[in-house]
This record gives C-alpha cells, structure tokens and sequence, in this order.
C-alpha cells in the first residue's frame, strides 16, 4: 500500500522554482540607428562658459587701497610707543596689509 502525501508547501516551492528557472519571452530589441543623433538634436543647446570671476582678489585690493589709506591718515599722528592708540592701530593695519599682501602671492601662485 502506498499512501501519496500532499504537500503544498512543496509544490509551492517546485512551482516557484519552474518559474524562476524560466527565461522570460521578450521580443527583440532593436533601437533605431539614428536614435542618438534624435536624442542630441532634442537637447537645448549648451551655454557658452562665462570666464570665473575673481571677486576675492579684486576685494583683496580694494581692501589694501583702504588700508593704505588709513594707514597715511593716521601716520602724522602716531608716536612709537605703545601706549599710543594711533601707534597701535597703525601696527594693525599693517599687520593686515601684510596678511592680505600674502594671500594675494599665495593665491597668484596657485592659480
């Protein structure tokens, strides 16, 4: 006597497994042979480059004129010692003058 067990876990699993097995039909793709020229002259036409603006250079020097000015404005008026408020601030500003006079050589040498 044989006895036939039903398993449906397992002929769920079998029929999965036929299915992943499975190629799938499709038809054959054929992509046009002027399909990349369509998709170029469909696209907007480039814009041309605009050329980098040096914004940080052109306040760099605009910042040393200020300085320089500041720095002839208050020369009459200081005396070297540093209890002088003027003499302090001139020493400032040309500590700026400098910092800025170095990252302007820096920045020319990188560019």
């Amino acid at each position: 006597m044989t006895t036939s067990t039903h398993n449906p876990q397992e002929e769920f699993e079998a029929a999965m497994t036929r299915a992943l097995e499975r190629s799938p039909e499709l038809p054959p793709l054929a992509i046009p042979m002027d399909f990349a020229a369509r998709v170029a002259a469909s696209l907007p036409q480039q814009r041309t480059a605009r050329p980098a603006v040096r914004v940080g250079r052109i306040a760099a020097i605009v910042a040393m004129v200020v300085l320089a000015i500041v720095l002839f404005v208050l020369a009459p008026h200081a005396s070297p010692s540093f209890a002088s408020f003027t003499f302090d601030i001139e020493l400032i500003v040309l500590a700026q003058l400098g910092a800025i006079a170095y990252w302007l050589s820096t920045k020319a040498a990188h560019s």
